[in-house]
């Protein structure tokens, strides 16, 4: 039965490699780019079991020198355990008309070379490299894929882009598959034909589009992912059916051996539920190493390592140590499952498609869910700041259905500096400031402090000082443990600096410390795209946040306040910026705070946050003013 579907795929596919796609003519409207994509075809049979075949070509004309170095060599990267991969031609098309076959020497199939902590084994790359590349030559390539393991066993699901970097004429993609398995499919954003017919007990679908422009990326804006055009087409029926089919990989792997009951049981003892739970997390947090595992076995990749093997090497990826996570919650009486998410981008909940790239764990409080991800270390957070407004699918027995992570509350996610600050009748100046953070500013300092030396964490803190007065000192520098992640973390600073003050005549002008950007060292990095006057895209933010500048300004007998900086409260939706000034006895306090309320910022509302990065920046300009006259 499996040999005669398969000589269905092969007669299919020689039938369709005969079938020359035409070389379309040069387009003025592409005669600026980089390279311009020709033609790129995606044919694919489908058999009753998911199993099936992948016809993909691509011809693409480069035309300046860095596509000759971006297309010198064509890599497909496939996992043994599902796929095989066929280089059936590979050629290059010269100026003058020859075209230079690629030699089987100059066509590898190797290793998937290590990366980071990770070496996959089973992932293998097909590698082309192109010889006699020159500009104006174009290079084709057509290769089968055969699909011998689906992820999920009679279910196929695919997902294929029409956009790219370079600007492609002509896209085709084409599923051929059977009746009885019917395809539910939707093409995000607009110009994509489909054409359907049926024969021989099987549905034809062709999706097609034309002259499309390259896409050029910005800062700030969303995931390639999300933004561009693409054919999303699965068999699978809901999302109930993905929890389901997780649920059974996993929970086999899910079983607390004598080793674990010891953990739990000394992990937990004399503590409340949430201290367990905390606990728990904090020790598959830190305790158990972010690191790859054995890409071998049925169903690698998905299926977990069992909660024995991961506690024992103390290592392992996303879904290893979250099956460990609830492992271990359920040891300790704490209902708990395994759950699929993708952090890095924002999935579409219409189409259950493969869009999960991570797992974590839900947490149970009767029919409340909250959601934990082991894999965020050096935090007291649950969640890492990237993991807000994400969908997440909890993998049960009876199936559940996608829900989203909340956005959190800016405060959640809060920078905070204090200063107790004194002028002398000199002029000079003395200030005792704290930091203080939480959530991601919080994991931001800690994991960035615990990496470099005492000696350069100095450094760091000399510059950031220097930039309030080019006399200002640091005299003290002090921290809370970076590694104690029950205490919250603060650090003491203790700054001194001789004629701090500007004289005018009679008047004395002051920068406070809480205006402006000389301590605050993060919400450039958060504010990062809104740089640009004009956006094709709207902004992505980071993460909601929180800023709290404040200082108490004590200054000498004899001198009063002239003048203050203009009080600010701008506040829409998305975000706030407020300053606050007063004074009362010989003490001056002001405070400015800024608040990110959203993570996506439309190109509707782009002006408005643009205005009030300009505002930010201009509030570094207000001044204290001090004087001796009447």
């Amino acid at each position: 039965m499996f040999r005669v579907a398969i000589a269905g795929v092969l007669l299919t596919i020689a039938l369709l490699c005969a079938q020359e796609v035409p070389t379309p003519g040069p387009n003025v409207k592409f005669d600026q780019a980089n390279a311009v994509v020709r033609y790129d075809c995606t044919r694919v049979w489908v058999n009753e079991d998911g199993s099936g075949e992948t016809l993909r070509q691509y011809r693409v004309a480069l035309l300046s020198d860095r596509a000759l170095q971006e297309y010198a060599q064509d890599i497909t990267v496939y996992n043994l355990g599902y796929d095989t991969v066929e280089i059936a031609a590979a050629r290059v098309h010269m100026p003058d008309g020859r075209v230079i076959d690629v030699d089987t020497s100059s066509i590898k199939d190797v290793p998937l070379p290590a990366f980071g902590k990770f070496f996959l084994q089973n992932v293998r790359e097909k590698i082309v490299t192109f010889p006699a590349l020159e500009k104006g030559a174009e290079i084709e390539v057509r290769l089968r894929e055969i699909t011998h393991e689906p992820p999920m066993d009679g279910q196929f699901n695919m997902s294929e882009y029409f956009e790219h970097s370079d600007p492609v004429q002509n896209k085709v993609v084409e599923v051929s598959i059977p009746e009885s398995m019917p395809l539910r499919w939707k093409v995000r954003g607009e110009g994509v034909g489909h054409a359907e017919s049926r024969q021989n007990g099987r549905v034809e679908h062709s999706w097609q589009i034309q002259d499309v422009p390259q896409m050029v990326p910005e800062p700030g804006m969303p995931p390639f992912a999300e933004v561009t055009r693409q054919l999303l087409a699965t068999t699978i029926p809901d999302w109930e059916t993905w929890s389901k089919w997780y649920d059974e990989l996993a929970e086999p792997e899910m079983v607390a051996d004598s080793a674990i009951i010891a953990e739990v049981a000394a992990l937990t003892k004399g503590k409340s539920r949430d201290e367990a739970i905390r606990a728990i997390f904090q020790f598959v947090s830190n305790k158990i190493r972010y690191v790859d595992t054995a890409f071998t076995g049925r169903k690698a990749g998905y299926k977990p390592e069992s909660a024995a093997t991961t506690y024992r090497n103390k290592y392992g990826v996303c879904r290893d140590k979250a099956a460990l996570m609830v492992t271990m919650l359920r040891e300790a009486g704490v209902r708990a499952d395994i759950t699929l998410m993708n952090p890095a981008w924002k999935i579409d909940g219409e189409m259950p498609v493969d869009q999960f790239n991570h797992a974590i764990v839900t947490v149970w409080a009767g029919d409340k869910k909250i959601y934990v991800d082991p894999t965020v270390e050096k935090t007291t957070e649950f969640l890492a700041a990237n993991e807000q407004d994400r969908a997440v699918l909890t993998c049960t027995s009876e199936g559940d259905d996608l829900e989203w992570t909340p956005v959190e509350d800016p405060e959640k996610n809060l920078y905070r500096v204090s200063a107790n600050s004194v002028v002398d009748n000199a002029g000079g100046f003395t200030s005792d400031i704290t930091i203080t953070t939480r959530g991601l500013p919080d994991l931001v300092l800690r994991s960035y402090m615990q990496s470099i030396s005492p000696q350069e964490r100095e450094i760091v803190f000399k510059s950031i000082v220097q930039r309030l007065s080019p006399r200002a000192r640091l005299e003290d520098l002090n921290f809370t443990d970076f590694a104690d992640l029950d205490k919250p973390l603060e650090i003491r600073l203790k700054v001194t600096a001789d004629e701090y003050v500007i004289e005018a005549g009679s008047f004395w002008l002051i920068n406070s410390v809480a205006q402006g950007r000389d301590l605050d060292f993060l919400s450039s990095w958060l504010l990062s795209g809104s740089e640009l006057t004009e956006r094709r895209y709207p902004l992505r933010l980071e993460s909601t946040f929180a800023l709290q500048m404040s200082e108490t300004l004590e200054y000498p007998k004899g001198m009063r306040v002239r003048s203050l900086p203009e009080k600010v409260n701008v506040e829409q939706n998305e975000f706030k910026l407020s300053r606050d000034c007063d004074s009362s006895g010989r003490k001056v306090t002001v405070r400015q705070a800024l608040e990110l309320r959203s993570l996506d910022i439309p190109l509707s509302r782009y002006p408005d946050l643009l205005q009030l990065a300009n505002r930010l920046e201009s509030l570094e300009r207000g001044k204290i003013v001090l004087t001796t006259g009447s």
